[in-house]
């Protein structure tokens, strides 16, 4: 028996009993279905009410583009989207690197394989892409730590260094094409 001011609430458990532990009884009324209390029934949502029913959270009333092929973004996101997917691609590349230590350490037959596949057309790709990787991630790390000391932390100092590391990273990359070539 529960009382509340002046009424009086019998709590009775799915079996009709009364509980009398305290956690059986917190479970009980907060499991429960409400019986004391009648929630409204929501409206029926069509497009002349649903601006009145749903609350917005926030005053901007600026227009909202999910189009992603339409939005302009800044050089600095382009450049940030670009240092990880680097870092990705270098994480997947440590793998293939890896191994190919393993085989050039294993002995000389398979470090003799290991040079003829690495010889292919095809391998000199992969090698100048992990290569072309390495050097922006390398680069654009640099620009964060640069950044970090408080030198280009301005909207244009961040226009101005993804430039150098866009720039800088082209070069390094035809660098590596012919020494790899």
């Amino acid at each position: 028996m529960l009382t509340a001011g002046h009424v009086n609430f019998s709590v009775l458990g799915a079996d009709r009993q009364a509980l009398t532990n305290c956690n059986r009884l917190s479970a009980q009324l907060y499991c429960a279905p409400m019986r004391f209390w009648h929630r409204p029934d929501l409206p029926a949502v069509n497009e002349t009410n649903l601006r009145a029913i749903v609350r917005p959270t926030s005053k901007d009333t600026r227009p909202v583009n999910l189009d992603l092929g339409t939005i302009q973004l800044p050089v600095t996101a382009y450049a940030s989207i670009a240092h990880r997917v680097t870092g990705v691609l270098m994480f997947f590349a440590s793998f293939l690197l890896l191994w190919a230590l393993d085989r050039s350490l294993a002995s000389e037959a398979s470090f003799d394989a290991l040079s003829e596949v690495l010889s292919s057309p095809f391998a000199k790709v992969v090698m100048w892409g992990v290569a072309s990787a390495l050097t922006y991630h390398a680069l654009a790390g640099v620009k964060h730590l640069v950044m970090d000391t408080g030198v280009g932390e301005t909207m244009r100092g961040g226009v101005i260094g993804a430039r150098i590391v866009f720039s800088a990273a082209f070069t390094a990359a035809i660098l590596w094409g012919v020494a790899i070539w």
